[in-house]
């Protein structure tokens, strides 16, 4: 096996988004919420519902590239004026796995002068140099698992797909394949319709009842 993966459940990010909730109810009263592109925007948003801040920005941050393997050091892509100044932030991403871009993002935040800050992911990894203040669920180093989160489906699974998809293969193969190289259970995804989503720009093959590599063109 090369790593675990596994899907990630909408019911999973409402549990956690109010588990977080109430966490930051507990001790902190934010006035704005930052969410890091592009994994913490869906929560970000959903957080900002359930704490009732329309004041919502987006910062982006990149260090994971093809899933899960990093690019290198985790860079700030964009610089654009947020208002925070003696305004009290809290931080939102999906997971803390290196805690790069957390940190990355909170020295960025720092440097406008917020009246206050704090952190907060729905997952945390116990190696990531980086705890936030707040988070759902930990997750040990043993268990580290690659979580393919709903808004990177289609991705992810592409990714995963061409590590394994080097001859032709039935949609069962394919799926006994991923189990095997990812212990990713596919129960929680049509994997047909993405992978008919992907074959049709190109990314894959679908000939009859087989799915092949697309060949380079």
């Amino acid at each position: 096996m090369e790593f675990h993966a596994r899907l990630v459940r909408w019911k999973e990010i409402e549990d956690w988004c109010i588990s977080i909730r109430d966490k930051v109810l507990d001790s902190y009263d934010p006035d704005v919420i930052i969410g890091l592109s592009r994994g913490g925007l869906v929560p970000a948003r959903i957080l900002s519902d359930m704490l009732w801040i329309k004041d919502l920005y987006a910062v982006k941050t990149e260090h994971w590239g093809i899933t899960a393997k990093a690019d290198g050091k985790a860079i700030l892509r964009e610089d654009g004026t947020i208002n925070v100044a003696n305004r009290k932030v809290l931080i939102v991403d999906d997971i803390t796995d290196t805690g790069s871009s957390m940190m990355l993002a909170r020295d960025y935040v720092f440097r406008h002068k917020p009246a206050g800050l704090k952190t907060s992911t729905m997952l945390h990894i116990t190696h990531s140099k980086y705890r936030p203040d707040f988070f759902a669920e930990e997750v040990e180093d043993k268990n580290w698992t690659w979580f393919i989160f709903p808004w990177n489906v289609y991705e992810d699974i592409l990714n995963l797909t061409l590590k394994v998809l080097k001859d032709p293969m039935t949609l069962s193969a394919l799926e006994s394949a991923l189990k095997e190289h990812f212990d990713l259970n596919t129960e929680a995804a049509d994997l047909e319709e993405i992978l008919n989503y992907l074959a049709a720009r190109g990314r894959i093959i679908h000939s009859g009842n087989l799915w092949a590599p697309a060949r380079p063109s």
